[in-house]
């Protein structure tokens, strides 16, 4: 009897085996995309030492490195074989710290995700979009993301509320989506570079 038993079981663990082998066959390769963005650091009569705190908050989706597609506005897909490095935005916080650090007086900059009194400058983000969206036959990347910069003692210095809009060239993937990104978040961080020095100047020049 025991023999018969393992004589049945031959059969049925080559199917599992062919079904293992041709699932992971079929499967799609998981592509990762990346952001490449440079800054310039620029001079100014400040010295080196003003800390920042960059305070971001984002919809769940994009605390998830997944690419998002829109393709109408009440659907959006999350990709499950195509991924950013890192959540967008934990990319997004990372790209504030970098154009920050360009402007070229900050000594210290800090990432939270906890809005909190500071005793230092605090800049606010929240992203609200970053995704691709497909209308009329044409891929777009959208960018959405609003910022509030606040002084020590609590004064708003200034709110802007950024969205780009790109169509994207291309159809290798995803890759278009990481470069139009790219693009539109580097118009977005030279834009809050130019609002954060000439506020922070002049709030620093009243003392």
């Amino acid at each position: 009897m025991k023999t018969n038993k393992k004589i049945l079981c031959l059969p049925i663990l080559a199917a599992i085996i062919t079904i293992m082998v041709v699932s992971c066959g079929s499967m799609p390769n998981t592509k990762i995309y990346s952001l490449d963005i440079h800054y310039d650091v620029t001079r100014n009569e400040l010295k080196p030492d003003i800390p920042i705190v960059i305070v971001i908050d984002s919809p769940r989706y994009l605390s998830q490195p997944f690419v998002a597609v829109r393709s109408n506005p009440y659907t959006l897909t999350i990709l499950k074989y195509s991924k950013w490095q890192s959540p967008p935005v934990t990319m997004v916080a990372e790209e504030l710290k970098k154009a920050l650090y360009s402007i070229g007086f900050f000594k210290d900059i800090r990432i939270s995700i906890i809005t909190s009194r500071q005793s230092s400058y605090s800049l606010k983000a929240n992203l609200t979009r970053f995704e691709q969206f497909d209308e009329g036959g044409t891929a777009y990347g959208i960018l959405s993301l609003d910022t509030d910069l606040l002084s020590p003692d609590g004064e708003n210095l200034y709110h802007n509320a950024y969205a780009k809009r790109i169509a994207l060239a291309g159809s290798d993937e995803y890759t278009a989506l990481a470069e139009g990104l790219s693009a539109a978040l580097k118009e977005v961080m030279d834009e809050i570079r130019a609002a954060t020095a000439k506020a922070i100047i002049e709030k620093e020049s009243k003392k």
